[in-house]
């Protein structure tokens, strides 16, 4: 199973972190390779908070305590700098003159590995799980990530499951309306900071629609709204190309959901056991 990184999952959490929390998410993030040679004494000093929240910060992340989360973190470094490693040997094999199809071919290829790392397994099939017991689904998406959210809609439309997807603001606005409890919500966005969709996204939730958001890492108010997140990225290492790296990255997560949405589908038909490890699903109270 390909698992999120610890970093990732502490840059995404950080924006619905408390103050004393996001103090000990900023100085992991920016010193991730030197924590491991602290104690959960001494990073409490660093921060300006005290030991007990270290460990209770450690154990909201799901591990036993700081030492547990210290090694996922050292893991976190390890993969990142073999990752950059491996990039920047690829680089610096590549001719200077080498061709802009060549600068594209590894410009999308290193953006799948890395939508890849960022999204586990069990949040693709919980995914696939809301979309799958949705009465309807709305994907909304505004400018370019329309045609990624609209060519999801066709795809998931195939397979008889009744969709919206409109173009329109005013359109979007009143389809989100009609969403109910059974609904699901599929916002894509680039950095999550469009005012249209965040608008989508708090009538939805209000409504207790299970809100799914397809956003880059970034903290972002889309994210913050939605229950399940899905994750891309949009960075570009190479300045003479288009932006493709996002648009790229978007589709391929597209492509994963409906991939484990079939494929769970035709497991649970043939009998297998599809249970999904549990994913808290956020919805309004």
């Amino acid at each position: 199973m390909v698992c999120m990184s610890c970093l990732a999952i502490i840059r995404a959490a950080r924006d619905e972190m408390s103050a004393n929390e996001k103090k000990l998410a900023d100085f992991i993030l920016d010193n991730a390779p030197l924590v491991r040679d602290y104690s959960s004494q001494q990073i409490a000093a660093s921060v300006g908070v005290s030991q007990s929240s270290v460990v209770k910060f450690s154990q909201k992340l799901g591990y036993k305590g700081f030492t547990d989360l210290k090694l996922a973190i050292h893991e976190s470094v390890v993969k990142q700098e073999s990752g950059v490693a491996v990039l920047q040997a690829r680089q610096s094999g590549r001719r200077s003159g080498s061709s802009l199809k060549e600068r594209l071919y590894d410009s999308k290829c290193d953006a799948i590995t890395e939508v890849t790392e960022l999204n586990d397994d069990s949040v693709l099939r919980a995914v696939a799980r809301a979309i799958d017991q949705a009465a309807r689904v709305q994907i909304a998406g505004v400018g370019p990530n329309f045609a990624v959210a609209r060519d999801f809609a066709s795809r998931l439309a195939s397979t008889g499951k009744p969709v919206l997807a409109e173009v329109d603001a005013e359109a979007q606005l009143a389809c989100a309306k009609t969403l109910g409890t059974d609904d699901c919500l599929i916002v894509v966005s680039t950095t999550g900071q469009s005012s249209q969709l965040q608008q989508l996204a708090k009538l939805a939730k209000k409504a207790r629609v299970t809100v799914i958001s397809v956003t880059d890492q970034a903290a972002n108010p889309i994210a913050a709204v939605a229950g399940i997140r899905l994750y891309t990225v949009s960075r570009n290492r190479y300045d003479d190309l288009p932006d493709v790296v996002a648009m790229t990255s978007k589709q391929h997560v597209m492509d994963l959901v409906f991939y484990t949405l079939v494929r769970q589908a035709e497991l649970e038909s043939a009998g297998a056991d599809v249970s999904i490890p549990p994913v808290e699903i956020k919805k309004a109270t």
